[in-house]
Protein backbone atom coordinates (compact mmCIF):
# COMPACT_ATOMS: atom_id res chain seq x y z
CA UNK A 1 0.00 0.00 0.00
CA UNK A 2 1.28 3.38 -0.47
CA UNK A 3 2.26 5.39 1.75
CA UNK A 4 -0.52 8.32 2.86
CA UNK A 5 1.90 10.50 4.87
CA UNK A 6 2.81 13.95 3.57
CA UNK A 7 5.74 13.80 1.39
CA UNK A 8 8.57 16.40 1.49
CA UNK A 9 7.92 17.31 -2.37
CA UNK A 10 4.21 18.11 -1.44
CA UNK A 11 5.33 20.81 0.90
CA UNK A 12 8.60 21.93 -0.91
CA UNK A 13 7.87 22.83 -4.41
CA UNK A 14 9.99 25.32 -5.87
CA UNK A 15 7.75 27.44 -8.42
CA UNK A 16 4.56 25.51 -8.11
CA UNK A 17 1.66 26.32 -6.58
CA UNK A 18 1.08 28.10 -3.40
CA UNK A 19 2.00 25.40 -1.01
CA UNK A 20 1.87 25.20 2.85
CA UNK A 21 4.63 27.17 2.86
CA UNK A 22 3.72 29.86 1.04
CA UNK A 23 4.44 33.15 2.51
CA UNK A 24 2.42 36.10 1.77
CA UNK A 25 4.84 38.72 3.07
CA UNK A 26 2.09 40.72 4.81
CA UNK A 27 4.27 43.42 5.48
CA UNK A 28 4.37 44.45 2.26
CA UNK A 29 0.59 44.31 1.49
CA UNK A 30 1.16 42.42 -1.63
CA UNK A 31 -1.94 40.69 -1.91
CA UNK A 32 -4.27 43.48 -0.55
CA UNK A 33 -2.59 45.93 -3.35
CA UNK A 34 -3.52 42.95 -6.34
CA UNK A 35 -7.04 43.16 -4.75
CA UNK A 36 -7.42 46.94 -4.65
CA UNK A 37 -6.73 47.07 -8.32
CA UNK A 38 -9.30 44.52 -8.93
CA UNK A 39 -11.97 46.08 -6.80
CA UNK A 40 -10.61 49.91 -8.23
CA UNK A 41 -9.50 49.09 -12.44
CA UNK A 42 -9.47 51.62 -14.96
CA UNK A 43 -5.69 51.61 -15.35
CA UNK A 44 -2.78 48.71 -16.21
CA UNK A 45 -1.78 47.06 -13.33
CA UNK A 46 2.82 46.19 -13.64
CA UNK A 47 3.48 43.39 -11.47
CA UNK A 48 7.45 43.64 -11.22
CA UNK A 49 10.36 41.43 -9.97
CA UNK A 50 13.41 39.50 -10.37
CA UNK A 51 13.17 35.77 -11.95
CA UNK A 52 12.20 33.44 -9.41
CA UNK A 53 10.72 35.59 -6.62
CA UNK A 54 7.27 34.89 -6.30
CA UNK A 55 5.62 37.34 -9.11
CA UNK A 56 3.81 34.84 -10.89
CA UNK A 57 2.56 32.55 -7.63
CA UNK A 58 1.57 35.68 -5.98
CA UNK A 59 -0.61 36.76 -8.70
CA UNK A 60 -2.70 33.35 -8.54
CA UNK A 61 -2.95 33.40 -5.06
CA UNK A 62 -5.42 36.06 -5.57
CA UNK A 63 -6.35 34.90 -9.21
CA UNK A 64 -6.62 31.64 -9.55
CA UNK A 65 -6.32 30.43 -13.31
CA UNK A 66 -9.62 29.40 -13.58
CA UNK A 67 -10.57 32.99 -12.56
CA UNK A 68 -8.96 35.02 -14.82
CA UNK A 69 -7.66 34.59 -18.28
CA UNK A 70 -4.12 33.99 -18.39
CA UNK A 71 -1.29 34.69 -21.24
CA UNK A 72 2.17 33.83 -21.39
CA UNK A 73 4.29 36.55 -22.87
CA UNK A 74 7.00 34.07 -24.16
CA UNK A 75 3.80 32.47 -26.31
CA UNK A 76 2.48 35.58 -28.59
CA UNK A 77 3.99 35.91 -31.56
CA UNK A 78 1.54 37.95 -32.96
CA UNK A 79 -1.04 40.59 -32.67
CA UNK A 80 -3.41 37.41 -34.15
CA UNK A 81 -2.55 34.97 -32.17
CA UNK A 82 -2.67 37.65 -29.21
CA UNK A 83 -6.70 37.87 -29.51
CA UNK A 84 -6.60 34.15 -30.92
CA UNK A 85 -5.86 32.99 -27.63
CA UNK A 86 -8.36 34.70 -25.68
CA UNK A 87 -10.87 33.47 -28.08
CA UNK A 88 -10.43 30.38 -27.27
CA UNK A 89 -10.20 30.93 -23.51
CA UNK A 90 -13.58 32.56 -23.54
CA UNK A 91 -14.71 30.08 -25.65
CA UNK A 92 -15.98 32.22 -28.34
CA UNK A 93 -17.60 30.39 -31.93
CA UNK A 94 -15.63 32.98 -34.45
CA UNK A 95 -17.53 31.49 -37.41
CA UNK A 96 -21.16 31.01 -38.26
CA UNK A 97 -22.32 28.47 -40.80
CA UNK A 98 -26.22 28.47 -41.82
CA UNK A 99 -27.88 25.56 -43.77
CA UNK A 100 -31.22 24.99 -44.98
CA UNK A 101 -33.16 22.51 -47.58
CA UNK A 102 -36.10 22.03 -49.27
CA UNK A 103 -37.59 19.37 -51.44
CA UNK A 104 -40.48 19.41 -53.56
CA UNK A 105 -42.39 16.09 -54.77
CA UNK A 106 -45.02 15.95 -57.84
CA UNK A 107 -46.75 12.61 -57.65
CA UNK A 108 -48.15 12.01 -61.62
CA UNK A 109 -50.39 9.18 -62.53
CA UNK A 110 -50.45 7.77 -66.05
CA UNK A 111 -52.45 4.89 -67.32
CA UNK A 112 -50.43 2.21 -69.82
CA UNK A 113 -50.83 -1.36 -71.13
CA UNK A 114 -49.05 -4.47 -69.75
CA UNK A 115 -48.41 -7.34 -71.47
CA UNK A 116 -48.89 -10.56 -69.11
CA UNK A 117 -48.36 -13.50 -70.76
CA UNK A 118 -51.37 -14.29 -73.40
CA UNK A 119 -53.33 -11.33 -70.63
CA UNK A 120 -53.94 -7.85 -71.51
CA UNK A 121 -54.89 -5.69 -69.36
CA UNK A 122 -54.37 -1.68 -68.20
CA UNK A 123 -52.39 -0.88 -64.89
CA UNK A 124 -51.84 2.28 -63.12
CA UNK A 125 -48.01 3.84 -63.03
CA UNK A 126 -46.98 6.38 -60.92
CA UNK A 127 -44.32 8.44 -61.38
CA UNK A 128 -42.47 10.46 -59.19
CA UNK A 129 -40.79 14.14 -60.49
CA UNK A 130 -38.94 15.88 -57.23
CA UNK A 131 -36.29 18.59 -56.71
CA UNK A 132 -34.02 18.78 -53.68
CA UNK A 133 -32.38 22.24 -53.06
CA UNK A 134 -29.71 23.09 -50.34
CA UNK A 135 -28.33 25.99 -48.88
CA UNK A 136 -25.54 26.88 -46.82
CA UNK A 137 -24.53 29.93 -45.15
CA UNK A 138 -20.89 30.59 -43.66
CA UNK A 139 -19.44 33.58 -42.64
CA UNK A 140 -16.46 34.07 -40.40
CA UNK A 141 -16.58 37.04 -37.71
CA UNK A 142 -14.11 39.20 -37.06
CA UNK A 143 -11.92 37.09 -33.98
CA UNK A 144 -10.74 41.16 -32.64
CA UNK A 145 -14.17 42.64 -32.72
CA UNK A 146 -15.50 39.42 -30.86
CA UNK A 147 -12.92 39.22 -28.40
CA UNK A 148 -13.14 42.77 -27.54
CA UNK A 149 -17.31 42.91 -27.23
CA UNK A 150 -17.16 40.00 -24.49
CA UNK A 151 -14.04 41.94 -23.16
CA UNK A 152 -15.51 45.47 -22.40
CA UNK A 153 -17.01 45.99 -18.83
CA UNK A 154 -16.39 42.63 -17.81
CA UNK A 155 -14.97 41.85 -14.57
CA UNK A 156 -12.96 38.69 -15.48
CA UNK A 157 -9.26 40.19 -15.40
CA UNK A 158 -6.69 39.29 -18.39
CA UNK A 159 -3.11 38.39 -17.12
CA UNK A 160 0.01 38.31 -19.22
CA UNK A 161 2.70 36.66 -17.19
CA UNK A 162 6.50 37.35 -19.12
CA UNK A 163 5.33 40.38 -20.29
CA UNK A 164 8.84 41.67 -21.27
CA UNK A 165 8.80 38.43 -23.87
CA UNK A 166 6.43 40.34 -25.49
CA UNK A 167 8.65 41.88 -28.74
CA UNK A 168 8.51 45.68 -28.06
CA UNK A 169 6.27 46.23 -31.49
CA UNK A 170 3.87 43.78 -30.38
CA UNK A 171 3.93 45.54 -27.24
CA UNK A 172 2.99 48.29 -28.03
CA UNK A 173 0.11 47.05 -30.70
CA UNK A 174 -1.66 44.72 -27.57
CA UNK A 175 -1.20 48.28 -25.40
CA UNK A 176 -2.71 50.34 -27.78
CA UNK A 177 -6.20 48.02 -28.57
CA UNK A 178 -6.55 47.37 -24.77
CA UNK A 179 -6.30 50.98 -24.03
CA UNK A 180 -10.08 51.89 -24.33
CA UNK A 181 -11.16 48.55 -22.62
CA UNK A 182 -8.99 49.56 -19.49
CA UNK A 183 -10.30 52.94 -19.14
CA UNK A 184 -14.35 51.09 -20.07
CA UNK A 185 -13.22 48.96 -16.88
CA UNK A 186 -11.15 45.82 -17.98
CA UNK A 187 -8.82 45.00 -15.56
CA UNK A 188 -4.85 44.05 -17.32
CA UNK A 189 -2.20 42.50 -15.52
CA UNK A 190 1.09 42.48 -16.85
CA UNK A 191 4.06 40.44 -14.94
CA UNK A 192 8.13 41.35 -15.67
CA UNK A 193 11.01 41.91 -14.69
CA UNK A 194 11.98 44.95 -12.77
CA UNK A 195 14.17 46.33 -15.37
CA UNK A 196 11.06 46.05 -17.85
CA UNK A 197 8.71 46.97 -15.43
CA UNK A 198 7.83 50.31 -17.22
CA UNK A 199 7.68 48.87 -20.78
CA UNK A 200 4.14 49.82 -20.51
CA UNK A 201 4.19 53.62 -20.48
CA UNK A 202 7.22 53.08 -22.53
CA UNK A 203 5.54 52.11 -25.52
CA UNK A 204 2.23 54.38 -25.37
CA UNK A 205 3.15 57.49 -23.90
CA UNK A 206 -0.76 58.12 -22.98
CA UNK A 207 -0.61 54.94 -20.20
CA UNK A 208 1.43 57.86 -18.27
CA UNK A 209 -0.59 57.93 -14.85
CA UNK A 210 -2.88 54.87 -16.07
CA UNK A 211 -0.38 52.17 -14.98
CA UNK A 212 0.05 51.18 -11.23
CA UNK A 213 3.77 49.51 -9.78
CA UNK A 214 3.45 46.78 -7.58
CA UNK A 215 7.07 45.83 -7.39
CA UNK A 216 7.56 41.96 -5.26
CA UNK A 217 11.26 43.11 -4.66
CA UNK A 218 13.91 40.97 -3.14
CA UNK A 219 13.57 38.39 -0.22
CA UNK A 220 14.57 39.12 3.01
CA UNK A 221 16.56 36.54 5.20
CA UNK A 222 14.09 36.19 7.50
CA UNK A 223 11.50 36.20 4.63
CA UNK A 224 13.05 32.67 3.57
CA UNK A 225 13.65 31.45 6.30
CA UNK A 226 10.07 31.58 7.47
CA UNK A 227 9.43 29.11 3.95
CA UNK A 228 11.71 26.99 6.25
CA UNK A 229 10.30 27.17 9.39
CA UNK A 230 6.41 26.20 7.77
CA UNK A 231 7.76 23.60 5.66
CA UNK A 232 9.64 21.91 8.42
CA UNK A 233 6.76 21.93 11.22
CA UNK A 234 4.89 20.25 8.69
CA UNK A 235 7.05 17.46 8.58
CA UNK A 236 8.16 17.14 11.95
CA UNK A 237 11.72 17.58 11.60
CA UNK A 238 13.64 20.10 13.70
CA UNK A 239 16.42 22.73 13.23
CA UNK A 240 17.28 23.85 17.00
CA UNK A 241 19.11 26.87 16.39
CA UNK A 242 18.03 27.25 12.67
CA UNK A 243 21.31 27.59 11.79
CA UNK A 244 20.64 25.34 9.00
CA UNK A 245 17.76 27.73 8.16
CA UNK A 246 20.14 30.38 8.23
CA UNK A 247 23.01 28.89 6.46
CA UNK A 248 20.38 27.82 3.33
CA UNK A 249 18.84 31.39 3.16
CA UNK A 250 22.30 32.91 2.95
CA UNK A 251 22.90 30.54 0.08
CA UNK A 252 19.66 31.64 -1.48
CA UNK A 253 20.14 34.73 -3.55
CA UNK A 254 16.84 36.27 -2.22
CA UNK A 255 14.94 33.65 -4.53
CA UNK A 256 12.26 31.12 -2.73
CA UNK A 257 12.56 29.34 -5.40
CA UNK A 258 16.16 28.23 -4.46
CA UNK A 259 14.84 28.59 -1.00
CA UNK A 260 12.43 25.78 -1.56
CA UNK A 261 14.60 23.55 -3.57
CA UNK A 262 17.36 23.49 -0.63
CA UNK A 263 15.05 22.66 2.00
CA UNK A 264 13.63 20.23 -0.11
CA UNK A 265 16.94 18.36 -0.57
CA UNK A 266 18.50 18.95 3.15
CA UNK A 267 15.36 16.68 4.24
CA UNK A 268 16.11 14.17 1.48
CA UNK A 269 20.06 14.35 2.94
CA UNK A 270 18.75 13.24 6.14
CA UNK A 271 16.72 10.49 4.96
CA UNK A 272 13.80 12.10 5.66
CA UNK A 273 11.10 11.86 2.05
CA UNK A 274 7.71 12.07 4.39
CA UNK A 275 6.17 13.62 7.40
CA UNK A 276 7.51 12.12 10.63
CA UNK A 277 6.00 10.80 13.06
CA UNK A 278 7.58 12.18 15.88
CA UNK A 279 9.63 15.49 15.92
CA UNK A 280 13.63 14.44 14.71
CA UNK A 281 16.29 16.63 14.07
CA UNK A 282 18.38 17.54 10.89
CA UNK A 283 21.75 17.63 10.88
CA UNK A 284 24.12 19.53 8.32
CA UNK A 285 25.50 17.98 5.47
CA UNK A 286 28.45 18.44 3.89
CA UNK A 287 28.24 21.98 2.46
CA UNK A 288 30.67 22.02 0.03
CA UNK A 289 29.75 19.03 -2.23
CA UNK A 290 25.34 19.86 -1.09
CA UNK A 291 25.74 23.29 -2.96
CA UNK A 292 27.64 21.92 -5.74
CA UNK A 293 25.15 19.35 -6.51
CA UNK A 294 22.61 21.52 -6.60
CA UNK A 295 24.16 23.41 -9.25
CA UNK A 296 21.52 23.61 -12.45
CA UNK A 297 23.23 21.95 -15.49
CA UNK A 298 20.96 24.67 -16.98
CA UNK A 299 22.81 27.19 -15.95
CA UNK A 300 26.04 25.54 -16.50
CA UNK A 301 24.95 25.69 -20.42
CA UNK A 302 24.43 29.69 -20.31
CA UNK A 303 27.78 29.74 -18.44
CA UNK A 304 29.92 28.21 -21.12
CA UNK A 305 27.79 29.85 -23.82
CA UNK A 306 28.63 33.47 -22.22
CA UNK A 307 32.16 32.04 -21.55
CA UNK A 308 32.56 31.24 -25.57
CA UNK A 309 31.15 34.66 -26.68
CA UNK A 310 30.41 35.74 -30.16
CA UNK A 311 32.04 33.00 -32.73
CA UNK A 312 35.20 34.78 -34.05
CA UNK A 313 38.11 33.90 -36.28
CA UNK A 314 41.37 35.49 -34.54
CA UNK A 315 42.31 33.89 -30.87
CA UNK A 316 41.71 35.98 -27.74
CA UNK A 317 44.43 37.08 -25.50
CA UNK A 318 45.19 34.64 -22.96
CA UNK A 319 44.30 36.12 -19.11
CA UNK A 320 45.73 34.35 -16.17
CA UNK A 321 43.78 34.13 -13.11
CA UNK A 322 45.05 34.15 -9.38
CA UNK A 323 43.40 31.31 -9.09
CA UNK A 324 46.20 29.36 -11.50
CA UNK A 325 43.47 28.85 -14.42
CA UNK A 326 43.85 30.54 -17.68
CA UNK A 327 41.26 32.29 -19.76
CA UNK A 328 40.53 35.10 -21.94
CA UNK A 329 38.67 38.11 -21.29
CA UNK A 330 34.94 36.78 -21.17
CA UNK A 331 36.31 34.37 -18.67
CA UNK A 332 38.31 36.87 -16.73
CA UNK A 333 34.81 38.86 -16.53
CA UNK A 334 32.83 35.60 -15.58
CA UNK A 335 35.13 35.09 -12.23
CA UNK A 336 35.14 38.80 -11.47
CA UNK A 337 31.35 38.71 -11.55
CA UNK A 338 31.71 35.62 -9.64
CA UNK A 339 34.24 37.28 -7.08
CA UNK A 340 31.63 39.89 -6.09
CA UNK A 341 29.58 36.89 -4.28
CA UNK A 342 28.20 37.84 -6.99
CA UNK A 343 26.34 40.82 -6.65
CA UNK A 344 22.60 40.96 -8.31
CA UNK A 345 23.39 44.53 -9.54
CA UNK A 346 26.82 45.20 -10.22
CA UNK A 347 28.34 48.98 -10.77
CA UNK A 348 30.91 48.97 -13.77
CA UNK A 349 33.39 50.09 -11.31
CA UNK A 350 32.67 47.17 -9.18
CA UNK A 351 33.03 44.93 -11.82
CA UNK A 352 36.45 46.48 -12.71
CA UNK A 353 37.81 46.68 -8.86
CA UNK A 354 36.81 42.21 -9.37
CA UNK A 355 38.55 42.09 -11.88
CA UNK A 356 41.71 43.85 -10.34
CA UNK A 357 41.32 40.95 -7.54
CA UNK A 358 41.16 37.73 -9.92
CA UNK A 359 43.54 39.05 -12.72
CA UNK A 360 47.31 38.21 -12.30
CA UNK A 361 47.89 40.79 -14.69
CA UNK A 362 46.67 44.12 -15.45
CA UNK A 363 43.02 44.46 -16.09
CA UNK A 364 41.29 45.31 -19.63
CA UNK A 365 40.58 48.52 -20.27
CA UNK A 366 37.06 50.02 -19.94
CA UNK A 367 35.56 49.66 -23.28
CA UNK A 368 36.59 46.04 -23.39
CA UNK A 369 34.79 45.18 -20.48
CA UNK A 370 31.92 47.32 -21.61
CA UNK A 371 31.97 45.83 -24.75
CA UNK A 372 32.25 42.11 -23.07
CA UNK A 373 29.01 42.81 -21.07
CA UNK A 374 27.16 44.42 -23.91
CA UNK A 375 28.32 40.80 -25.88
CA UNK A 376 26.97 38.90 -23.26
CA UNK A 377 23.54 40.78 -22.97
CA UNK A 378 23.15 40.14 -26.76
CA UNK A 379 24.03 36.42 -26.48
CA UNK A 380 21.85 36.17 -23.14
CA UNK A 381 18.97 37.80 -24.76
CA UNK A 382 19.25 35.95 -28.26
CA UNK A 383 21.25 32.17 -27.65
CA UNK A 384 20.32 31.42 -24.19
CA UNK A 385 16.48 30.26 -23.71
CA UNK A 386 14.44 31.93 -20.71
CA UNK A 387 15.15 34.74 -18.98
CA UNK A 388 18.04 36.93 -20.07
CA UNK A 389 20.67 35.42 -17.18
CA UNK A 390 22.27 38.55 -17.64
CA UNK A 391 21.90 42.36 -18.62
CA UNK A 392 24.04 45.19 -19.04
CA UNK A 393 22.39 48.70 -19.05
CA UNK A 394 24.72 50.75 -21.35
CA UNK A 395 22.89 54.19 -19.81
CA UNK A 396 23.39 53.50 -16.18
CA UNK A 397 26.90 51.69 -16.74
CA UNK A 398 25.06 48.37 -13.92
CA UNK A 399 24.91 45.01 -14.86
CA UNK A 400 21.82 42.60 -13.71
CA UNK A 401 21.79 39.02 -13.24
CA UNK A 402 18.63 38.83 -13.77
CA UNK A 403 18.24 34.90 -12.97
CA UNK A 404 19.47 33.50 -8.98
CA UNK A 405 19.87 30.07 -10.24
CA UNK A 406 22.79 31.49 -12.79
CA UNK A 407 24.28 33.60 -9.77
CA UNK A 408 24.19 30.33 -7.58
CA UNK A 409 25.91 28.74 -10.31
CA UNK A 410 28.38 30.72 -10.28
CA UNK A 411 29.08 30.74 -6.83
CA UNK A 412 29.19 27.16 -6.64
CA UNK A 413 29.40 25.58 -10.08
CA UNK A 414 32.32 26.40 -11.61
CA UNK A 415 35.58 25.68 -9.17
CA UNK A 416 38.28 27.77 -9.34
CA UNK A 417 36.42 30.32 -11.44
CA UNK A 418 37.17 33.13 -8.72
Amino acid sequence: MDDQRLKVGQVFVAGGPPTITYNPRSELNLEERIQDYLDEGYRILSVSGSTKTGKTVLVRRVIPQGEGIWLSGGAINSSEQFWETIAEHLGLFTSIERSSDSKDETWRTTMGQANVGVLKGGIDKKEIVGTISGEKISRTRNVVTQVREALRGGMTPLIIDDFHYVPQALQMEIVRSLKDLVFDGLRVIVIAVPNRAYDVVRVEREMTGRVQQVSVGFWSQDELAGIARKGFAALKVVDKDEALIARLAEESFASPHLMQDFCLQLCKANGYRYAQDEFRQLVAPDWNSFFADRASMASKSAFDLLARGPRQRTDRKERQLRSGSVTDIYGAVLAAIAHTGPGTELTYEEIRAALKEVLSSDAPQRHEVTRILEEMTKIAANEIPGEPVVDYDVELGKLYISDPYFAFFLRWGVPGLS
